[in-house]
């Protein structure tokens, strides 16, 4: 079963990057988010939009406080849908996959999500970008065992640079 799980979760991803490959938005974004899982400790993320690649990809550390074991943190989304709202407010929603691990102990979780982001454009040339994400995961898979109850609050405040 959880090999199953696997393999679903990576024929998703690789049909995201294959399949959407040229509809993305043509340039390239980096940035960086202070994030949080369910509001217990403080992490950190490097946000990464690929040009004509329709994901967005967060790679980051969960924990700042534990540097001796680093639990590391990777998110890959696709938008579903991008709106302006009013003056220089966007909101987003996605779909995304989820995946998080560390070394000693060694162990793993991966999942879904959700992320719902409200994004402010606060330069008039919209190079820069500032957004709060909320994303309800479903983390099923943790360490080895399927856990169908499994649910996460991620949240992350952070901005992008449009080149």
């Amino acid at each position: 079963m959880k090999k199953l799980i696997i393999l679903t979760l990576v024929i998703l991803l690789a049909a995201a990057v294959g399949g959407f490959a040229l509809k993305g938005t043509p340039n390239l974004a980096i940035g960086a988010a202070l994030t949080t899982v369910d509001f217990e400790g403080l992490g950190a993320e490097l946000a990464l939009h690929i040009p004509k690649i329709p994901l967005f990809f967060g790679i980051g550390l969960a924990s700042l406080q534990d540097f001796t074991n680093p639990t590391v943190t990777l998110s890959v989304d696709y938008w579903l849908m991008h709106k302006h709202l009013v003056s220089i407010f966007e909101l987003y929603v996605g779909l995304g996959l989820y995946g998080a691990g560390a070394f000693d102990p060694g162990w793993y979780e991966a999942g879904l999500r959700l992320p719902i982001g409200l994004q402010a454009w606060v330069l008039k040339n919209e190079r820069l970008e500032v957004f709060l994400e909320a994303a309800p995961a479903w983390v099923p898979l943790v360490d080895g065992d399927f856990d169908a109850v499994n649910f996460q609050a991620q949240v992350a405040l952070g901005f992008r640079l449009w080149f």
